[in-house]
């Protein structure tokens, strides 16, 4: 086998990767369990466990906190679990696509380098090289949000749950010394970044998993949760200015949230609704900015096809070249991110 039909097999195996990760990527939709979500359950199971002893350790030792309920527990357990399957079996999902892009990477330059371009050729074999694994990056992070269709609060709960244990840590430092585990970052900072994540993530749910079919938004769930992410971020100014007592009020706040979330009481996550305009505008914005990504990485991965394969005369070039452009086909259908159906959306809300 010659250098450039090796290389030709391997750019062919990367795109299949990439066609295997996107035709797959509709089962993160649905309810049950992925084919590696069931392959991952049992170390799911058991590494809930042992998170939720060491948040019980944490909540004993700590002077603030009061210790959760065993229904709060449970729930934070249950959740943990769908999350640890699901951010596991995608992990495993990433590995070939990954290492598949990186040797199509190398294989492309190889060629490049093969080639009589004097002048331009260390730049196309750079630009050549570190393409797929930038197209592999878009695709993998469009092929991640799919979760995100799923009808569970298991993302949300994973930055509550992040948020409630860097408040547990004690935020007051004395001394004259600054501590020599982190000298430069500040014990609240930790829990000012979990309370941001928390309220990006209540609104993350409220407009893409409180929208069912993706057409008819619910408003009064939109405004629920979105009531609640500007509480927390008031929180999170609180902590910011008062380390002390804002960080106990912050910690009082996230358990009630907690136990709201666990009975299933959505109602009373947050007083009084916010408009929910603004919030539903910036999804639209940054969907659509997803999908002008997403053609921008499909135009480059065929530019990068053709150009490949006008600069060698190998047959199986030509084959790559062919599988890449259909790769490029199926991703809006795969995917449902084409400007149609988003306008179609945008119409109807």
């Amino acid at each position: 086998m010659s250098k450039a039909e090796f290389g030709a097999l391997v750019f062919a195996a990367w795109t299949m990767s990439i066609w295997a990760l996107t035709v797959t990527a509709t089962s993160q939709r649905r309810r049950n369990r992925t084919l590696l979500e069931r392959l991952c359950w049992a170390y799911a199971r058991a590494h809930a466990r042992r998170r939720r002893a060491h948040l019980v350790r944490e909540v004993r030792d700590s002077s603030l906190a009061t210790r959760p309920d065993r229904p709060t527990l449970d729930y934070l357990q249950r959740e943990d679990v769908l999350y640890q399957a699901s951010r596991r079996a995608l992990a495993l999902k990433m590995v070939v696509p990954v290492a598949m892009s990186v040797s199509a990477g190398g294989a492309l330059a190889a060629a490049i380098q093969r080639t009589s371009w004097h002048v331009w050729r260390d730049a196309v074999a750079v630009g050549v090289l570190v393409t797929p694994m930038l197209i592999t990056a878009v695709i993998a992070s469009l092929v991640a949000n799919q979760g995100m269709q799923r009808w569970t609060t298991d993302a949300m709960t994973v930055t509550v749950r992040r948020a409630y244990e860097a408040l547990l840590q004690p935020l007051a430092v004395t001394g004259k010394e600054p501590p020599t585990a982190s000298p430069f970052n500040s014990p609240h900072v930790a829990a000012v970044q979990a309370l941001e994540d928390f309220a990006i993530a209540l609104e993350r749910y409220a407009v893409q998993r409180a929208l069912p079919d993706g057409r008819n938004p619910m408003p009064q769930v939109v405004a629920r949760f979105a009531a609640a992410a500007a509480l927390v971020r008031e929180l999170r100014d609180g902590v910011e200015l008062d380390r002390i007592d804002g960080a106990k009020r912050a910690l009082l706040e996230v358990e009630r949230i907690l136990k709201v979330l666990a009975s299933g009481r959505l109602q009373d996550l947050a007083p009084g609704d916010v408009s929910v305009d603004g919030l539903l505008h910036s999804h639209r914005e940054r969907r659509a900015w997803r999908q002008q990504v997403l053609r921008g990485s499909a135009f480059t991965l065929c530019l990068a096809g053709i150009v490949f394969a006008l600069a060698s005369s190998a047959v199986g070039i030509a084959l790559a070249t062919a599988a890449a452009a259909g790769v490029v086909a199926t991703w809006d259908k795969i995917l449902r991110l084409s400007t149609s159906s988003d306008a179609n959306r945008s119409a109807s809300t």
